[in-house]
């Protein structure tokens, strides 16, 4: 499987660092490329070296102005990795934001190579229970070679609401099939906690992540 992280954030800056020592504990590590893009110009210079933290030989670190705001700006860097072509080739693209830290793939593994060869083009996660149209924006994978349109760009500077609504209108707008992983038991986040399946913990208090990975010993 060719498997790109692409890694979405805007003033995250140790989280990268946190993120690849919890990844360095991975098998999915020697598998993926790391593509991080950031919508923050005024990002601390230090991101570059984070970035360089990455062991994988094929990374990018994108820097740019162009940001559509709260709503819309992390499906707005989704959209521009696809116009700019940073998909093709890929078996699977995982979204996810920087703080947003896998902590096992045993599961997601799994999956991956369970959908592999079929039809379903994106897997979804839940976490809050009681809105049926809040897909995860969080952390989504999709298989790149199954979207002819960029439905990321499509309407969505018009679309008002949140992005994981915008990620659900665009499915069922265009027929594509998705699946489900189990995430949360409850398919609820509150309170933040590693998940009961993926095991991602998004965690914004960075000293619970930084004691995670020194019980990791990384």
């Amino acid at each position: 499987m060719r498997i790109l992280l692409f890694i979405t954030g805007h003033r995250q800056l140790e989280e990268y660092s946190l993120f690849q020592r919890l990844l360095s504990t991975l098998s999915i590590q020697s598998q993926c490329d790391v593509f991080i893009y950031c919508n923050y110009p005024g990002i601390h210079p230090d991101i570059v070296k984070y970035y360089q933290q990455f062991p994988q030989r094929n990374k990018q670190l994108f820097l740019t102005t162009q940001n559509a705001g709260y709503l819309r700006g992390g499906v707005e860097a989704v959209g521009q990795g696809y116009a700019m072509g940073l998909f093709e080739g890929y078996d699977y693209v995982i979204h996810l934001h920087p703080d947003v830290f896998m902590t096992d793939d045993t599961y997601l593994i799994e999956q991956l190579l369970k959908y592999l060869n079929d039809d379903t083009v994106f897997l979804i996660t839940k976490s809050i229970a009681e809105d049926p149209r809040f897909f995860s924006f969080d952390f989504f994978v999709f298989k790149p070679k199954w979207l002819s349109t960029n439905i990321f760009k499509e309407g969505m500077y018009q679309f008002q609401g949140a992005p994981e609504h915008f990620l659900h209108d665009q499915l069922v707008k265009h027929g594509i099939k998705y699946a489900f992983l189990k995430r949360f038991n409850n398919d609820t986040w509150c309170p933040r906690r590693i998940d009961d399946h993926l095991k991602l913990y998004h965690e914004h208090d960075l000293e619970k992540v930084r004691q995670l990975a020194r019980e990791k010993g990384v």
